[in-house]
């Protein structure tokens, strides 16, 4: 399989902060920061620039094979391929010419009156070319699941892949005439990964497993090299995996149930071996999670279906961290930004004529913490409704009706360190099908 594309990305959008205080700036602010207690309609916020003009330029190759022998009187169902990738990434700054001033912040918008009707010319905006980065990846692999005996089956693969980066920042020269040379950094990684399994399947209806599997993650995962994560080899993790697949009641219920342990080891810690500065990352943090996941899909009655997902992640920890966790913000024996206990979803539809069917649905997750956040600040829990309507006018054409977070609420979905993501407003999709 061939396939290649370009991505081109620009964005112009505002970062919004409290308006804080400082010892020689923002003196026009309250003195004291927000808190829980006094923040209110008339704190008063900031917009900075959160600017993003970026190109991407990929290219992947992938190509397998697969077959099956009876070596030694054993039954091999044998997987090999080759993957290849080659992604050019393009990184644009955006500087207002001499003389150009772009105020976001006249007048000051507040908790109350986020929308103040404040607008700037963002086509005043020339854009430079900030990094340049080509990444370079290389994969082989194979695979072999073999019958040892009636009902056992053992799984073992093998896979080697070279990742390479090659980052470049242009020339630049400042206002005030300063130059600041062209840097350019480049990092080659190679390494293998593991997966061992065995299999169990007593009957047509059902199959036991347990899995153990390796994989790396280098530098450069963000198209971009800084001069300590250069010299930083690739992190790494394990994952030890135990489950099974049950088809019940003659086929009306399929269930699959699956318990994980997830190690990641070796990983990038903005400590230094020599203090400060910071030369290279030290590959001394560890981290681990237990989770639980059940899928449980199937028909109720003849024209009654459900579907239910359901995940749970009891225990997860920070094992080493930099010390005193002052810059990555999780200490050891946190539990891990960014991982909620619970989560899940269920769907039901139910076909009310031949030609009409009904759907609803629920998803939700319980609450986690940001990045990089101090004690205390929690994204909330949330559910959200959608539903579905579908009409068949033929076999062949069909219209669906979807409205997703019917109630329209406002939940905090992707987190950051200074913000979040709100997650998807009521939408309402209308979509016509033909097949022919």
């Amino acid at each position: 399989m061939l396939r290649s594309g370009t991505l081109e990305r620009d964005q112009r959008a505002s970062a919004i902060r409290f308006y804080v205080r400082s010892a020689t700036a923002n003196l026009d602010c309250p003195a004291e920061q927000p808190t829980l207690v006094t923040i209110g309609p008339a704190t008063p916020l900031t917009r900075g620039t959160n600017n993003k003009v970026q190109d991407l330029t990929a290219t992947y190759l992938q190509s397998d094979y697969t077959t099956t022998a009876g070596w030694w009187g054993r039954r091999h169902e044998l997987l090999a391929g080759v993957d290849i990738a080659r992604e050019e990434f393009h990184n644009d700054s955006l500087a207002l010419p001499s003389g150009v001033t772009l105020d976001k912040n006249t007048p000051r918008a507040t908790l109350g009156n986020p929308d103040d009707g404040t607008r700037v010319d963002e086509s005043r905006r020339q854009k430079v070319l900030n990094r340049n980065f080509v990444a370079r990846a290389l994969g082989v692999y194979g695979q072999d699941l073999v019958e040892v005996a009636p009902h056992w089956k053992l799984l073992g693969g093998l896979r080697w892949d070279r990742f390479s980066g090659h980052y470049t920042s242009p020339a630049t020269t400042a206002a005030d005439g300063t130059v600041t040379p062209q840097i350019e950094r480049s990092r080659t990684d190679s390494l293998w990964s593991q997966r061992f399994g065995v299999l169990w399947q007593p009957d047509d209806r059902s199959t036991y497993y347990a899995s153990y599997g390796t994989s790396f993650n280098t530098s450069g995962e963000l198209y971009n090299y800084d001069a300590p994560g250069v010299k930083a080899p690739p992190e790494k993790s394990r994952n030890i995996e135990a489950g099974a697949r049950l088809d019940l009641f003659e086929g009306w219920l399929s269930a699959r149930g699956a318990l994980f342990h997830s190690t990641k080891y070796h990983e990038r810690n903005r400590d230094s071996p020599t203090g400060q500065p910071i030369e290279n990352y030290l590959l001394s943090g560890r981290r681990h999670a237990t989770r639980v996941e059940i899928d449980v899909a199937g028909r109720i009655t003849r024209v009654w279906e459900a579907f239910v997902s359901y995940a749970w992640i009891p225990s997860a920890r920070i094992d080493e961290a930099a010390p005193n966790g002052t810059i990555t913000g999780e200490q050891v024996g946190d539990r891990p930004s960014l991982t909620p206990r619970h989560s899940g979803s269920i769907f039901t539809t139910y076909q009310l004529t031949p030609e009409v069917r009904l759907g609803a649905g629920l998803n939700a997750r319980s609450s986690q913490t940001p990045n990089r956040n101090p004690a205390g600040i929690v994204a909330s829990g949330f559910a959200t409704v959608d539903l579905l309507a579908e009409y068949a006018v033929t076999p062949a054409v069909m219209f669906k009706l979807n409205v997703v977070n019917v109630a329209d609420r406002l939940v905090a979905d992707s987190l950051y360190t200074a913000h979040y993501i709100p997650g998807q407003a009521r939408t309402v999709y209308l979509t016509l099908t033909v097949r022919f």
